[in-house]
């Protein structure tokens, strides 16, 4: 959303406004959302939308924009069949799931927590072509806490069987739920690198759903190389998933630390207003992680 010029922006809510799946409904469109008011009452972020358009080229505009509008009455109004049933058939499709804040329907989600800012961390349902976020009536119908102990053991089954090392700097890439398995990093290390211990925990990187990039800390001069490596890596891919389709999550460097439950960033690569990434490693963190570079 942010990366649209006013005239996108502009043709984009026109494009919304004049859909034709709202033929027979009456809608208000306000600047970032879409209100139904009849014959149901229903509420649609622009952002999932932006998303739908991004990398496009203007003239599959209108096609898109009416197909992901469909998509998401659709999603309100009927919903997933598999979700009216026995909560026993949803688990091994449930995953947790790290997505962005920005151009997410938060009102429909207030059950979902923030693992970093501007990142949430939600409760999907695995469909052969989508992923459906679940919302706050389907997760108490089926008990939040039992939802997300199936989601994060699903996501031990997410890692690629191969992947990327360089002094210390883990690349992985594969599946949608790659990114998400940041939920599990301590299976994720051992798994990847046989560590059992790793008392300060690690830098990690999510730019897109399919990537998850990390080093364990064990040594200063090491980690601030890490840093440096992840941010550009993460940078770019961030960046090219900008021009593929809406897969982005993050372009930051975070510190986890175990037993946390929340990443602090600390780093990020800056970009140009030409999209190039250039050497310039923008730094940001606690004192408490400044203490720790020092004391490692």
């Amino acid at each position: 959303m942010e990366n649209l010029t006013t005239a996108q922006y502009d043709r984009l809510r026109n494009l919304i406004r004049r859909s034709p799946v709202f033929s027979g409904r009456r809608v208000v469109v306000h600047d970032d959302h879409v209100e139904i008011l009849e014959p149901e009452e229903l509420v649609l972020a622009f952002g999932p939308v932006f998303d739908a358009v991004d990398g496009a080229p203007m003239s599959d505009w209108a096609d898109l924009v009416d197909e992901r509008l469909e998509r998401m009455i659709q999603a309100l109004v009927a919903g997933s069949p598999e979700l009216d049933g026995p909560t026993e058939h949803l688990l091994d499709r449930i995953y947790a799931r790290v997505r962005p804040i920005e151009g997410s329907p938060v009102e429909w989600w207030t059950y979902a927590r923030e693992i970093a800012p501007g990142l949430l961390v939600v409760l999907a349902l695995d469909h052969p072509d989508r992923i459906a976020i679940l919302n706050d009536d389907q997760v108490r119908r089926h008990d939040f806490d039992r939802l997300v102990e199936a989601g994060m053991e699903n996501l031990c089954h997410q890692l690629p069987e191969e992947y990327a090392t360089f002094e210390g700097v883990y690349v992985l890439r594969g599946n949608d739920y790659v990114a998400s398995t940041v939920l599990v990093m301590p299976w994720v290390i051992e798994a990847v690198t046989g560590a059992a211990e790793f008392p300060y925990g690690a830098l990690v990187a999510m730019p897109n759903h399919g990537t998850l990039i990390f080093h364990v800390l064990r040594d200063a001069a090491a980690a601030r190389g890490a840093m440096r490596e992840i941010a550009e890596i993460a940078a770019e891919y961030y960046e090219e998933s900008a021009m593929s389709g809406p897969d982005q999550v993050s372009r930051q460097v975070y510190w986890w630390e175990p037993g946390a439950g929340y990443l602090e960033p600390v780093a990020h690569h800056a970009v140009n207003g030409t999209g190039v990434i250039g050497d310039n490693l923008v730094t940001g963190f606690s004192r408490e992680f400044a203490d720790l570079l020092d004391a490692l």
